[in-house]
């Protein structure tokens, strides 16, 4: 079968180099092939008879049998890349138009006279300011745009899921913009004379102190179920009193607790709980269990408030480390040099706590330290390594991503998120392995992280007295309502999640 070129015109030959003329068959079966396709072209539109009187003749031959180049036109090459002669107009490929930009999510009126708002994913666009234009901005407006929101926003940070918002006026002209990463994170640029400003906006979020109490029957989850605060809230209690009490095996049908904490909404609709203010649990085998927030330094100059619990001397509860990563809703698989492995059935060493979470469930650091390794780590999956003080190490593994603009040696400070609950790597459902080496070792991090925590200085003690004495009130207040609890002692469930760190 003869080969062809990307234009399909066949050859019975080997390709020649770029710039080798036609031979003479070549040039004439070409030449006859574009006029028959004129020709039927032209007579459709009823001027045949015009189309026959301007066909030319066979080409003149040229001494050697060569085709002289007045009369051969321009060579053609057949390589790949081949483009037809600018005479071969019904055999040029048209492309067609360029593709439409993606439908917006939602149009509307701005309340000025013909003005709209439009709404547009930030989708698959490989940048700012391409998502942009992509979004129907011209190229002078997104430059603009993109100058405006430099510094403001942290344009690595955008997400296909994101919204950018374009409001124009009656004549089309761009009059303000919106950038929306999340229902608190929103960045707009205003028109300011000839100029654009950007700003990130202010969201206001409406706060309410909820007081809530329950006792345990089937197990702390469902107790906080019925509270109405939902299980991931079990994650608090097991970070606030780890070190005092194994929530994993001490728990007891019949235990209480009460709780103060923020709710958190925008314009009426759930965003999510705030500051915990102080936190009891009743335990059978523990006794009374109570600490309370208080902040140790405001927020300043974007920089976050720092706080901690403490007991009612003024200590924190907390040492130098998070024993817990995040807020989990069980432990699915403790520390056990000599675990059978759930999938493999060998006996092999479970170097870590797995805690069970749902996925995207915020990971913090556990402590400050460096970024020794993140990306993909095998059955690990996606796996973040610290490096901290002392000789210590901390993994955290099976991630479904990311924090953005994190990289191997940055520094990370304590509580920072790295990342967020996933299942990636040889694992059967969400959860975060977290391991600890010291000097080289892998250690349980249950048994290791459990120093004891520091006293206030004086100077904030008498800040943290008035307050603990109006966070104990509001405590003491919430009623515990009686429930029918079983006899026997509460057994967590154990999530179907597994680990391969070693």
């Amino acid at each position: 079968m003869a080969d062809e070129t990307p234009s399909g015109i066949p050859t019975h030959r080997p390709l020649p180099s770029v710039g080798m003329p036609l031979l003479r068959d070549d040039v004439r079966s070409t030449r006859q092939k574009q006029l028959l396709v004129v020709v039927a072209l032209l007579a459709i539109a009823g001027i045949a008879a015009a189309v026959v009187a301007l066909v030319p003749g066979p080409p003149p031959e040229g001494e050697g049998g060569e085709v002289p180049a007045a009369a051969e036109g321009p060579a053609v090459p057949l390589a790949v890349g081949f483009s037809p002669p600018h005479d071969a107009g019904p055999l040029a490929i048209d492309a067609g138009p360029p593709a439409p930009p993606p439908e917006p999510l939602a149009i509307e009126s701005t309340g000025v006279p013909g003005g709209t708002r439009t709404t547009h994913a930030f989708g698959r666009a490989v940048g700012f300011r391409p998502a942009l234009t992509n979004a129907g901005l011209s190229g002078a407006d997104a430059d603009a745009l993109t100058t405006a929101l430099t510094g403001v926003m942290d344009f690595r940070r955008c997400r296909p899921e994101h919204q950018i918002v374009v409001e124009r006026d009656a004549d089309g002209s761009l009059v303000r913009f919106e950038y929306r990463a999340s229902i608190t994170q929103i960045y707009e640029a205003v028109r300011d004379g000839s100029r654009w400003l950007g700003r990130q906006v202010d969201v206001p979020v409406q706060r309410t102190r909820l007081a809530r109490g329950g006792t345990v029957a089937t197990s702390l989850g469902a107790a906080l179920d019925g509270a109405g605060l939902g299980r991931a809230m079990v994650g608090t209690f097991v970070e606030t009193f780890d070190g005092r009490i194994d929530f994993n095996t001490e728990t007891r049908a019949g235990d209480a607790f009460r709780i103060l904490l923020d709710e958190e909404r925008i314009d009426g609709q759930f965003l999510g709980y705030g500051t915990v203010w102080a936190i009891e649990y009743r335990s059978q085998r523990r006794g009374v269990l109570r600490a309370f927030w208080f902040e140790t330094r405001a927020a300043a100059g974007g920089r976050p408030a720092e706080g901690d619990f403490h007991d009612e001397t003024g200590r924190a509860v907390h040492g130098g480390w998070l024993r817990t990563p995040l807020r989990y809703d069980h432990i699915s698989s403790p520390f056990n040099p000599r675990r059978m492995h759930p999938v493999l059935r060998r006996v092999m060493p479970h170097n870590g706590i797995d805690y069970a979470a749902g996925t995207g469930t915020p990971v913090w650091a556990a402590a400050d330290g460096v970024i020794t390794f993140i990306g993909a780590r095998g059955a690990n999956g996606n796996l973040v390594a610290l490096r901290h003080e002392g000789g210590y190490e901390t993994f955290y593994a099976h991630l479904s991503r990311f924090a953005p603009g994190l990289s191997r040696g940055d520094t990370v400070t304590q509580r920072q998120v790295i990342g967020y609950v996933g299942s990636t790597g040889r694992s059967t459902g969400p959860h975060l392995h977290f391991g600890l080496k010291r000097h080289g070792g892998f250690v349980d991090p249950g048994r290791e992280l459990n120093g004891p925590g520091r006293m206030l200085p004086a100077a904030q003690m008498g800040r943290f007295r008035a307050q603990l004495a109006s966070l104990r009130r509001e405590l003491d207040a919430i009623e515990i309502p009686e429930v029918a609890v079983r006899e026997a002692p509460e057994a967590h469930p154990v999530a179907a999640t597994e680990d391969v760190m070693d």
